[in-house]
């Protein structure tokens, strides 16, 4: 049908425009994806139905974003973790930048943004794009999203938790060390978010670990391939059904290495559903802030933010109450 593995990969097919909710096709792949994030943390999805134009319009809109000076982009200010510009230097070189637009699904934070970038006569072509991208981005994250509730029998909780999901989107830079040596600097770590999609140009560098492995896997990219990742905050909402997926760039290519991010944020309360819980599997997690947990985050050191630990830190049962 629409799933297989390679090398360890799991590839689940979501191309077939048939895959509706109660169909016989949708329910072989909720289970696949199920499947997937419980015994790995990650899959690629190959979704065919994303334009190649639009996977080329938004890594050049990357290249354009990423091109403004250094003034500019540091504009982009976010007091949420890793929300807005970040920047790693080696002998005063960047050799890693990113910025980020929240609540990307709504056009009118594209054109703040935009506005943010280019002030004198704002950039309608990257706010279309970007826009057009991030709805694509979101379709597949609620499909993802819909499909577990339903494996786990709590469809009738998917249609709030949607509405109440927020997206972060982030485009990102990746390049060699100065001196020309492969650039391994990144830590590997976990995402904070509910869900990750990850999708980029065509040069190598991400790796993703197997939680029922441990072992790392290269990810190979195209156009119509996305890396769907479970974050900190679905490992707490399934009581540590699903594990938080560790995953890693290193760059070893002398070509620019762009990259976008897409994550999914709940502004409300993050709670185990009680289904969840029984007395095999007691109750983990108490319920918690998502910009709780990254308000928490930022006063964490680098190691500690880069494991998924820190969630247990900040709402685990055997700890003090977060407050």
């Amino acid at each position: 049908m629409g799933s297989n593995e390679t090398r360890g990969h799991p590839i689940i097919n979501f191309s077939d425009k048939n895959m509706k909710p109660g169909t016989e096709i949708w329910r072989w792949t909720r289970e696949r994806v199920r499947d997937a994030m419980e015994r790995h943390g990650w899959f690629v999805a190959d979704w065919d139905n994303f334009p190649v134009d639009l996977h080329r319009g938004i890594i050049s809109a990357a290249e354009e974003l990423l091109a403004l000076p250094s003034e500019v982009k540091i504009q982009n200010g976010n007091h949420k973790a890793r929300h807005g510009y970040v920047t790693m230097l080696a002998d005063d070189q960047p050799v890693h930048e990113g910025l980020g637009i929240d609540l990307v699904t709504d056009f009118e934070q594209c054109r703040k943004f935009a506005g943010l970038m280019w002030p004198d006569h704002g950039n309608d072509r990257f706010c279309e794009t970007v826009h057009a991208y991030a709805r694509m981005q979101a379709e597949l994250e609620q499909m993802v999203v819909r499909m577990l509730f339903e494996s786990y029998g709590l469809d009738r909780y998917s249609d709030k938790h949607i509405g109440d999901t927020r997206y972060l989107l982030r485009l990102l830079k990746y390049t060699r060390l100065p001196n020309g040596d492969p650039n391994r600097k990144f830590i590997s770590h976990t995402d904070k978010s509910f869900i990750s999609i990850l999708h980029q140009n065509d040069v190598k560098g991400l790796s993703l670990k197997s939680e029922e492995e441990d072992v790392w896997y290269p990810f190979s990219p195209s156009p119509t391939r996305f890396v769907v990742i479970a974050g900190d905050a679905i490992m707490a909402w399934s009581n540590d059904k699903i594990q938080a997926c560790y995953h890693k760039v290193e760059m070893d290519s002398e070509i620019t290495r762009y990259s976008l991010g897409f994550f999914s944020f709940q502004n409300g309360t993050i709670s185990t559903p009680d289904e969840l819980v029984d007395d095999q599997h007691p109750l983990a997690y108490r319920p918690f802030s998502h910009d709780g947990l990254l308000k928490f985050y930022e006063t964490l050191g680098a190691h500690l933010k880069a494991h998924r630990t820190m969630t247990k830190a900040y709402c685990g049962i055997e700890t003090a109450p977060s407050g």
